[in-house]
């Protein structure tokens, strides 16, 4: 019995120990503290954004081109011959005006040549007055004749009936009988001759024509010993020299007309700038009215030369399209033309255009209406754009693209009115991600700017 107790004490005071400890340790987890709660932070980023806004939006493109003249005449000699004169002002680079005489030929033999023609016109059209004089006496001895005619007729009858009534003797009829035959005979000759003297004056006409046209012929002839200038212009190329002998044929100057310039421009983009007016028919008007397609089309031209520091502006008109396309860039040409390319103004430093200057053509069609616009930059890989939803969030938006300039780039869909775009290159994109917009009126103003008028 007491050793009972004894195990049952000893027990106890095993057991009693473990007991407290565990006790202490449940006391102390649901007495500690808890860990401090650290405060949740979202990063959300800056992002500047546009507000769409539809705006118009004029068309655009650029070309480059050399400047050449409009038209360039060759003084061709049309006569051979020795020069006896050159004008003081036939040398390169010299401005004559219209009708001046740049070279003289020798006229000896050509005036000799109008002379001849004269003559020879003189001499037919008195075998002309020569004929038409022996027409005028031929008639009037063919009315004489006639009159004789009927004498002799008359006493043909009276020695018919005086033979048939035995008054007269045979031989007598017989003597006015032939009497009439001659008279008959003669008066027949002067017929024929009349008759003969129309076949003669047909054969002095045509003669006399020809006489003419050989006349006017030499005549010309001697007007090509001059050589004048058909319009005013801008010498360019002398190839002749004094006393010299040249032939028919032979180029001796070229002379480029300066009332107006042309230049080819190499267009390798934006032929949407070529788009008819809403209710015309432009074909019609370019075909069948010749219109130059600038006015068709409602297309304006600035041409700037790409000489110095100074980028003078010259208004052009845009012409027509080249024949073909450019067998190098198949690019198609169109062809501008500048007026009064020599034209000089106080208040504007620029410097004429002449043939062989390097030029950069900026062309705007009309205007587009109600157009969804964004900077170029805006759009990513893809033709996507970045845009902040209602949420603050961002998201990604696949567009269709009607056409880009400069530094905008014109949606034609994929985005609409209100749209937020993110103009910020956010790096790296996350579709989701929280975003702070904030509007950048500046681009929005900047954009607007250069879509309604086209320029910077």
């Amino acid at each position: 019995m007491h050793s009972k107790s004894n195990r049952i004490r000893r027990l106890i005071f095993l057991i009693l120990p473990i007991l407290i400890g565990v006790l202490i340790f449940f006391f102390f987890v649901k007495t500690k503290p808890e860990p401090p709660k650290k405060e949740r932070v979202t990063n959300t980023r800056k992002v500047r954004v546009i507000k769409i806004e539809p705006m118009g939006v004029i068309p655009k493109t650029h070309g480059y081109g050399l400047i050449q003249p409009t038209n360039v005449w060759q003084a061709v000699a049309e006569v051979s011959g020795k020069i006896i004169n050159i004008n003081p002002l036939l040398k390169k680079g010299q401005r004559v005006e219209k009708d001046t005489v740049l070279i003289d030929i020798d006229p000896t033999e050509y005036r000799l040549s109008v002379l001849e023609a004269e003559a020879n016109l003189r001499s037919i059209e008195a075998q002309a007055k020569q004929l038409n004089d022996k027409e005028l006496s031929t008639k009037e001895l063919h009315k004489l004749e006639l009159q004789t005619l009927k004498l002799k007729q008359k006493e043909l009858t009276r020695q018919s009936k005086l033979v048939e009534d035995k008054f007269s003797s045979k031989s007598d009829y017989e003597l006015a009988e032939t009497n009439y035959i001659a008279q008959k005979y003669k008066v027949q000759s002067l017929q024929n001759t009349l008759n003969s003297l129309a076949s003669d004056y047909e054969l002095l006409k045509a003669q006399s024509e020809q006489a003419k046209i050989k006349l006017q012929s030499a005549l010309l002839q001697l007007e090509y010993t001059k050589i004048k200038v058909p319009f005013t212009g801008l010498i360019s190329t002398v190839n002749v020299e004094r006393a010299q002998f040249i032939q028919k044929g032979q180029t001796v100057a070229e002379v480029e007309n300066i009332d107006s310039v042309e230049i080819e421009a190499q267009v390798s983009n934006g032929l949407y700038v070529f788009r008819p007016g809403e209710s015309e028919e432009t074909r019609d008007i370019i075909l069948l009215e010749n219109t130059p397609i600038g006015e068709a089309f409602g297309i304006q031209a600035l041409v700037k030369p790409m000489t110095g520091k100074e980028r003078a502006v010259w208004q052009g008109k845009v012409m027509r399209f080249n024949a073909s396309i450019d067998t190098k860039t198949r690019t198609p040409g169109i062809i501008i033309q500048v007026d009064d390319p020599f034209s000089v103004e106080a208040d504007v430093l620029r410097r004429p255009l002449i043939k062989g200057m390097y030029c950069e053509i900026e062309l705007f069609g009309r205007p587009f209406k109600d157009q969804i616009v964004v900077p170029r930059t805006a759009v990513h890989e893809n033709n996507m754009v970045y845009v902040v939803d209602i949420n603050n969030q961002l998201q990604f938006r696949t567009i269709e693209i009607s056409f880009s300039q400069d530094s905008f780039t014109v949606i034609h869909s994929g985005l609409s009115r209100d749209d937020k775009v993110v103009i910020t290159d956010v790096v790296p994109a996350v579709q989701g991600m929280s975003v702070d917009p904030v509007i950048d009126q500046a681009i929005t103003q900047k954009i607007r700017t250069e879509a309604n008028r086209g320029i910077k």
